[in-house]
Order: structure tokens, then C-alpha cells, then sequence
């Protein structure tokens, strides 16, 4: 297939909806949303994991999250800019890697979103047992995951104001737990930083686990990157397309600054040994420093601000399982909607009853829920960030043709390019390899292999009921 014919609009109606004049997000919007984006409840909890499993070094395992996802975001942004259609990496996927990898493509994203919502309603829990400890988890997780769908049904007025307020929240929140550091560091407890700072790498180095440590904490370190979705659909929605390089440039260098600062903070106050994996490593680092009433102010805000990124879940969710549905890939009922407001009740209850056995399971299984449902995501989330590599090497191989210039677009955060995008993929299937020491991941990984064999049977019944209605369409036309 040639680029011509993948411009034609026949094509684009299967796969995506050509961009319209509707673009009003700015610049500043694309990079508030890309970071609120991303920082979730699932950080803020989970980040405890992987300072256990790398100690100090972990803060390499954020330098290297942080160039793997700056070349993931430039292959999507690349792409998407020579290409700007609804349904993103999906339909990209479709255009060059074959219907079955955009179908795969579609409902491991979908999957992903769905475990998103679950792990941000888990810590969320997490958080709230800090002030009700005897309530049980199951309850307080499924109580968030019922009340974020009731708030997507319902819908509430400026909304998406909202949104962009609790991305701010957390961002501040993040900050603000820098500059508290900085402020001990060279101000009134001083002493006790430095004593936090003597006792996080005595004994035992800054790589305790040696290079394997590091190694292990990717996985979860991957998990606090994954929510790039925002690139996909952003050349749709900037006022100017040719910003969504810079966009990504300054998300991922905010995102990068924040994470590592912000860990070392903790690193900071208290030794990474007595890090707990069971509450945010925040609010224990606070607590740790005496300070209990700063320590709950915390936890509200990034209990109140984990709802910006259930909600945005929740969304993309619906919108890529509306995609396959219309694509004939998923149960036509999803596309079902009701009153004035078009609210998706089919995909809302497809959506819920996804959440219901995810949460589910991450309590039946013989594992951390916690853990179980951030190491599938993960999975997952390798294996898009793959095809969206995949996919820009395709697209790049199809222009090289002598006298296209579609190179000159190509994202300056894919520098390094071809060779760095094949060593990121290396890397990727690497460090999810290397992820099944950990036997809690494994559980994740072994989730993520039935899911995936189930999926693969559910593409051939799916295209070959269609080929057949197909067929039957031609007989009588006959």
C-alpha cells in the first residue's frame, strides 16, 4: 500500500475520522493535560515498589523510564502528524501493521485503560485506609470505581475545567513536596535530612541490588510513564499541529524533573530500606518527618486528584471500544447511547463489568492486588509502546522513497533514530523479560498471555463473521 492510498478517504472511514476544523487546544493545555495525564494515584502509591527493588539507583530506572517514553511519544507524534485521524495508535497500527495488529493494538489499550482505573481505584482505597484502617479494601476500591462510572454517566457541568484543576493539583502537589525537601535540606531540619541522606546508602551503595535491581523496578517504573495517550489524539485537537513536538519535549522533561526530584526526596528523609509498598511513600516520608498534618493534606489532595485519571480512563476507554465497534470488532451494544447528553450506557456497562472482574481477580489470585494489576498494565503497556515503535519504523521504511519529505517532520524526540528506536525496542522486550523474576509479575505477565490468546480466537470469529456477512451480501445482490 502506498502513501497515496492510505490518504484515501475509503481508508479512513474504516480506520479513523479525518481531522476536522475543531482544533482548539492550545500548547499549555496539551502539556497540563500530558502531565496531569500521567501522574496518577498509581505513582504516588506505587513508586514505593521499585525504590525496594533498586534502592537509590532507582532514580537511573527514571532516567531510562523517561528516554524510553520520550521515544515512544515521537514515534506516536510523528506519525500522527503525517496522519491526523481519530483513533491514534490503533488505526495507525492498521494502516501499517495489518488489521489483526490494529486489533490487538485497540483492545490491549482498552484492557490497559480498564486496568488503569482499577489500580488508581485500589490506591485510591489505600489512601482513604490511611484515615479508615479497619474498612476493607475490596469495599472502599470498588466503591471508587462505582462512583467514577456514576460521574461519567451522569456527567457534570465543565467538566473537562475540572479536569484540568485536578492536573494542577497534582503537579502542585509533586512540586510542592520538592521545594518542602529543599527547604529541610538547607533550612530548620537540616540535620534530619542529612541523616536521612547518611542512612539511605550506608551499608549498602547506591546500587544495593546491583544492575538486576534496576532492572526489576522498570516495570513499575514504566507503569508511571504509560498514560501517553493524549499524543495520540492531539494533532486532532492543537490549534497548531506543529506543536505537538514541542508539547512532548516539555511533557516529558517536566515528567522526567518531577519523578526524580521528587524520589529523591524521599531518598532524602528517610532510608529507601523502611519505604513501604502498603502507603504512599509520601505521606510516610512526611510522617517520618513529624509532620502528620501536612502528611493527611497530602493524601487528600492525591486522593481527591487520582479521580482526574479514573475519569480520563474511563474515557478513552469507551471512545477506542466505540472505535471497534464501529470497526466490527466489539459487541455492537456499546455504541448504545441515552438522553440529550449521547451518554454511552453500552460502553459504560461493558466498561464496568471489565472493572468488576479485574478487581475481582486481583483479590482472588495469590499475589499484592496492588502489584498484580500495575504489572498487567505494565505488560500491556509494553506491548503498545512495541507497536507504536513498530509502527513508526513501517511508516519511516515507507518514505524513503527519493523525493518525499516527510522525514523533515520526523520528532526530535526519537533523536538517535532509526538505530535508538531499535535499541528502545530491544530495551523493551528486555526489561519485560526480565521482569519475570519477580514472581508477582509473573502472575501479571501469565494474565496478560491468556487475555492475549483469548483476544487472538476472538479476531477469527469476529472477521470471519464479517467475511461471511460479507459473502451473504454479495449473494444477494446477485
Amino acid at each position: 500500500m502506498n502513501k497515496t492510498r492510505m490518504r484515501t478517504t475509503p481508508r479512513q472511514k474504516t480506520m479513523g475520522t479525518p481531522v476536522q476544523a475543531k482544533a482548539s487546544m492550545s500548547l499549555t493545555e496539551l502539556i497540563l493535560v500530558g502531565v496531569g495525564g500521567i501522574v496518577g494515584a498509581g505513582f504516588f502509591l506505587g513508586c514505593g515498589a521499585p525504590i525496594q527493588s533498586a534502592g537509590p539507583s532507582v532514580l537511573i530506572s527514571f532516567v531510562i523510564g523517561a528516554l524510553i517514553t520520550a521515544q515512544v511519544i515521537g514515534a506516536l507524534n510523528t506519525v500522527a502528524l503525517d496522519h491526523p485521524v481519530e483513533g491514534a495508535f490503533k488505526v495507525y497500527a492498521d494502516m501499517y501493521l495489518g488489521r489483526y495488529v490494529g486489533y490487538m493494538q485497540g483492545w490491549l489499550y482498552y484492557l490497559t485503560s480498564i486496568l488503569t482505573i482499577s489500580s488508581e481505584a485500589v490506591a485510591s482505597a489505600i489512601f482513604v485506609r490511611v484515615w479508615l484502617p479497619s474498612w476493607p479494601l475490596w469495599l472502599l476500591s470498588s466503591s471508587f470505581a462505582a462512583l467514577i462510572l456514576l460521574i461519567n454517566a451522569f456527567g457534570v457541568r465543565n467538566f473537562g475545567l475540572i479536569e484540568s484543576f485536578m492536573s494542577v493539583v497534582k503537579i502542585a502537589a509533586l512540586v510542592g513536596f520538592i521545594v518542602f525537601v529543599a527547604i529541610i535540606l538547607f533550612g530548620w531540619h537540616a540535620q534530619t535530612a542529612v541523616t536521612g541522606t547518611h542512612a539511605a546508602t550506608s551499608g549498602s551503595g547506591f546500587f544495593p541490588h546491583g544492575a538486576g535491581g534496576v532492572f526489576r523496578s522498570m516495570l513499575i517504573v514504566i507503569f508511571a510513564y504509560a498514560g501517553i495517550g493524549v499524543f495520540g489524539t492531539a494533532a486532532v485537537e492543537l490549534r497548531h499541529p506543529k506543536q505537538l513536538d514541542v508539547g512532548g519535549i516539555w511533557t516529558v522533561t517536566i515528567l522526567g524533573l518531577m519523578y526524580i526530584l521528587s524520589i529523591g526526596g524521599i531518598l532524602l528523609v528517610q532510608p529507601w530500606r523502611s519505604v513501604s509498598t502498603n502507603v504512599s511513600p509520601f505521606v510516610q516520608a512526611l510522617q517520618h518527618l513529624h509532620l502528620t498534618i501536612l502528611a493527611d493534606v497530602f493524601n487528600a489532595v492525591i486522593l481527591i486528584a487520582s479521580f482526574s485519571v479514573m475519569a480520563g480512563a474511563v474515557f478513552s476507554a469507551n471512545q477506542i471500544l466505540s472505535s471497534l465497534s464501529h470497526s466490527g470488532e466489539a459487541p455492537s451494544f456499546t455504541t448504545r447511547t441515552l438522553g440529550k447528553r449521547q451518554v454511552q450506557y453500552g460502553a459504560l456497562i461493558f466498561t464496568a463489568i471489565g472493572l468488576a472482574i479485574f478487581i475481582g481477580l486481583s483479590y482472588l489470585l495469590p499475589s499484592s492486588v496492588y502489584n498484580f494489576l500495575i504489572s498487567a498494565s505494565s505488560f500491556f503497556t509494553f506491548f503498545n509502546w512495541f507497536i507504536i515503535l513498530m509502527t513508526f519504523v513501517s511508516w519511516r521504511h515507507r518514505n524513503e522513497s527519493p523525493g518525499k519529505n516527510a522525514h523533515k517532520h520526523i520528532s526530535r524526540l526519537t533523536f538517535g533514530q532509526p538505530i535508538s528506536t531499535f535499541i528502545t525496542m530491544a530495551a523493551i522486550v528486555f526489561l519485560a523479560g526480565y521482569a519475570l523474576t519477580e514472581r508477582d509479575q509473573r502472575l501479571g505477565f501469565y494474565a496478560c498471555l491468556a487475555i492475549s490468546a483469548i483476544l487472538s480466537i476472538g479476531y477469527f470469529f469476529t472477521h470471519k463473521y464479517k467475511s461471511a456477512r460479507v459473502t451473504d451480501g454479495y449473494k444477494r445482490m446477485e
